[in-house]
């Protein structure tokens, strides 16, 4: 059976488009579908407003406080090394590490701005994001005088050799 002129055109054409297609595909819309960044940096808090707090944790007291345990959100893989560097860039500002060893709390870093965290400080989803392990408190608070309504606090995160920015500002709740 011979084929026709125009249907030979016409399938000739179609391959030609096929081909101009599939390489359209592969040149543009394949690398962005099949594209998976590695996250990283700071996922909370980045310029939220946080609300001071009163924190008692079994013998230790902080006034005017904030807990980061439930703030502080990192991005990335377990690939970043086995710590992670946190640095308070808002003069006035300093940060306590404790932490629930199963019988009291203990606090081992006192009004620190520069502090090193292990890893095994965050829990590490499949998703990639880093919350603070239950049991840890990371605390930030201004050991003199009281903090101004919506004064701005700066940190900046470092881990696997890049340095995130992270901030707050911070609120007195309701009286």
């Amino acid at each position: 059976m011979r084929i026709s002129y125009e249907t030979a055109f016409r399938l000739k054409v179609l391959f030609i488009v096929l081909i101009f297609g599939i390489l359209i595909f592969r040149i543009v819309y394949y690398p962005l579908l099949t594209h998976k960044t590695v996250p990283y940096g700071v996922a909370a808090p980045k310029g939220q407003i946080l609300l001071l707090d009163n924190i008692t944790l079994g013998n230790y007291t902080w006034e005017n406080a904030v807990d980061m345990q439930n703030h502080l959100i990192l991005k990335g893989s377990e690939d970043y090394g086995d710590s992670v560097f946190l640095e308070i860039q808002t003069p006035g500002w300093c940060a306590d590490v404790a932490f629930w060893d199963g019988q009291k709390f203990i606090v081992s870093e006192k009004c620190v701005r520069k502090l090193s965290i292990s890893k095994y400080f965050f829990v590490v989803t499949s998703a990639f994001y880093w919350y603070v392990e239950p049991g840890y408190h990371l605390i930030f608070y201004k050991p003199d005088g009281k903090p101004e309504k919506y004064e701005l606090v700066n940190f900046t995160v470092t881990y696997g050799g890049e340095t995130d920015w992270g901030a707050f500002k911070v609120a007195y709740g309701k009286s």
